[in-house]
């Protein structure tokens, strides 16, 4: 939440307690990735604003989906270790010959993966992956942190198993097209607030071409990164605390559903109780 007091005439911002950056970047190729990489090491002095107005240091760089072709590489290993920064990237996890898992890799500061997560829902009638096997949380320096990919958020069967194992955030690496189109990118640019004031947590997403966003838990966008925008950065403070909480909603539904199906059979079962009594 925003903790705003006003100081000299300045407003001031409870400071984070986790700083995220992210870079736009649409199918890179390595050299390419690892120069951007060099420039959000810190956060520059004009994007010093709200929360992060006394914050400098970046905790955890996040790369879209699809930043690599494969697994990390040797290079985005030592950057890591000679820049003592976590890494999110998007890459592939082959599996045999043809099949590939579409996997979300976290590089720690001693250069070594100590976290993966597959997409858990593939875009239909794409060559996109297959289905996670299996969903976990990343027990962060920072506290619990879910990983979701792109299109995995719209499923709140995705989201929902992240958030009942803990979560205090979530972290989302995204492919979105620029050849989508505006209209793509501002529609799907609408889920990560809707999920952030659900659960009441903040979620980080980061597009290849934007819309990127920072939201923070009662699902305000503190910052966002502009369609179209290859190579644009965000940066994002987010406080870590309480794990969110599944909306009573999801019960709701079903019990709503179970109560029309009364509704919708009860036409019939007096249909055959009138039958009965003609017959009797």
């Amino acid at each position: 939440m925003l903790f705003p007091a006003i100081s000299g005439g300045r407003f001031w911002f409870k400071k984070p307690t986790f700083v995220a950056a992210g870079i736009q970047l649409e199918f890179p190729d390595n050299n390419q990735a690892r120069k951007l990489l060099q420039t959000i090491t810190t956060i520059p002095e004009r994007k010093r604003t709200g929360w992060l107005l006394e914050s400098a240091n970046v905790d955890v760089v996040v790369l879209p989906e699809y930043s690599l072709d494969g697994e990390p590489t040797e290079s985005l290993k030592e950057w890591c270790r000679t820049n003592q920064k976590f890494l999110i990237v998007g890459g592939k996890q082959p599996l045999g010959d043809t099949n590939y898992y579409n996997t979300a890799f976290v590089i720690s500061t001693n250069g070594e993966v100590v976290f993966r997560q597959v997409k858990s829902v593939p875009i239909q009638f794409f060559k996109d992956g297959l289905p996670a096997p299996e969903q976990k949380v990343w027990d962060s320096p920072w506290g619990k942190i879910g990983i979701c990919i792109c299109y995995d958020l719209s499923y709140t069967g995705v989201t929902d198993a992240l958030v009942r194992q803990g979560s205090q955030m979530l972290i989302v690496p995204t492919m979105d097209v620029a050849d989508w189109g505006p209209h793509q990118h501002e529609l799907h640019a609408r889920i990560a607030p809707v999920r952030a004031a659900e659960y009441g947590i903040p979620i980080f997403r980061v597009a290849s071409s934007g819309i990127s966003q920072g939201v923070d838990r009662s699902g305000g966008v503190q910052a966002s990164a502009p369609f179209p925008g290859e190579g644009e950065a965000i940066f994002f403070g987010a406080r870590i605390g309480e794990k969110g909480s599944v909306p009573p909603d999801r019960l709701l539904a079903r019990l709503c559903v179970f109560i029309t199906g009364l509704f919708v059979l009860r036409p019939f079962a007096v249909t055959l109780y009138r039958k009965k009594l003609v017959k009797a």
